[in-house]
């Protein structure tokens, strides 16, 4: 507002200024809309953004449009640049969502669609399930307290009732490539499904439904350590209400099992374009797993100093030492690229109908870290 002031001799709207300035994470268009907005005086047009074809019983001459001056146009689009890059460095978002709004898909909400977003049953499953990744998973280089997995350790069911052969003819060869384990064609085992969820640190489903036809959700639940899990069937992540009970599905008995985040779709899906919202996401996981040195050296200086001042504070005793927490400061690339969810919304794009079947995928759990198990 001072710029606009001294450079430009107006005087701006505050008002309008920050909802031009707070919409500018949710439109794609910013500055068309920016241009608009200075053209016709500041009106929004009804329905959206202020687009031509809405505004244009508005009258505007040519002394006007002559007289819009770049300055304050450039000022403005100035102002929304730095807040897009700063929406970009945001921490993840876990969603507790009420039982009558939880088949929403907020996430596609337009200020969140390119956010990390994730769901959880309720905020004591949260802390559990950070803390028993506190415990289990050692503090890296990188200070990463999430649970972690490595995408090469997987296991795939594929068409597995045998009348989904674009989807097979798609992935199968791909996988072996992978050297991942699993079958196609035909139906796994409920004590295969067991072994695999229970042994890997992926499990990926291509089939009808959510899979409980070969293993139940009872089952799931009864297992000691769960994998990771992609679910790319029809409504596989489709909560159930029954009566006043809480909502059940097979998210959620993942999730119970120890899964840290399970990826499946709120409705029905076309086959092709779910497809290439999986084959975006896992091609992303495997290329940010199969490159782990990416970031290491922009956080390696920073640990090394972060390590030698709790040395310092540590002195009472050798144990104090060895157990004392590492605060790191961790890099661009750390809190970007790391996570399951963080190419979410690249694979939503990559549909033919983005809002529609790229909008079903959904991922429940926390935040979890995409790492080789030898880094």
């Amino acid at each position: 507002m001072a710029d606009i002031k001294s450079k430009c001799k107006i005087e701006p709207n505050e008002y309008l200024l920050k909802t031009i300035l707070g919409g500018s994470r949710s439109i794609s268009e910013s500055e068309a809309c920016v241009s608009q907005f200075i053209l016709y005086n500041g009106y929004f047009g009804r329905g959206g953004c202020c687009g031509v074809e809405r505004c244009r019983n508005f009258s505007v001459t040519h002394e006007v449009r002559e007289s819009m001056t770049g300055l304050l146009r450039d000022l403005i689009l100035e102002a929304i640049a730095e807040l897009v890059d700063e929406s970009a460095d945001r921490n993840p978002l876990i969603l507790v969502l009420d039982a009558d709004v939880q088949m929403l898909p907020w996430e596609n909400l337009p200020v969140l669609r390119k956010w990390e977003v994730y769901r959880m049953p309720s905020l004591a499953s949260v802390i559990t399930t950070l803390g028993k990744s506190l415990l289990e998973e050692p503090i890296d280089v990188c200070g990463v307290p999430f649970p972690s997995i490595d995408p090469s350790d997987a296991y795939y069911v594929l068409n597995p009732s045998g009348d989904l052969s674009t989807t097979q003819v798609e992935f199968e060869e791909w996988f072996r490539e992978k050297k991942w384990e699993g079958k196609a064609g035909n139906a796994p085992t409920a004590e295969e499904l067991v072994s695999a969820l229970q042994n890997h640190d992926l499990f990926v489903y291509f089939g009808h439904g959510n899979g409980s036809q070969y293993i139940t959700g009872n089952e799931i639940q009864k297992l000691n350590r769960c994998s990771a899990t992609l679910l790319m069937g029809c409504s596989s992540g489709s909560l159930q209400l029954k009566g006043s009970y809480a909502p059940r599905g097979a998210p959620l008995s993942y999730l119970f099992a120890g899964s840290p985040a399970v990826i499946a779709n709120l409705w029905d899906v076309t086959d092709k374009d779910i497809n290439r919202f999986s084959k975006v996401i896992l091609n992303t996981w495997l290329r940010e797993e199969s490159n782990p040195q990416t970031c290491r050296t922009a956080c390696h200086s920073s640990t090394n100093r972060s390590n030698v001042n709790t040395r310092r504070k540590a002195t009472r005793s050798k144990k104090l030492q060895e157990n004392a927490p590492v605060t790191v400061t961790k890099c661009e690339k750390c809190r970007k690229e790391m996570r399951v969810t963080s190419f979410m919304s690249q694979a939503r794009d990559a549909c033919k109908l983005p809002l529609l079947i790229g909008a079903a995928p959904v991922c429940y759990g926390v935040p979890t870290v995409i790492k080789r198990k030898d880094s």
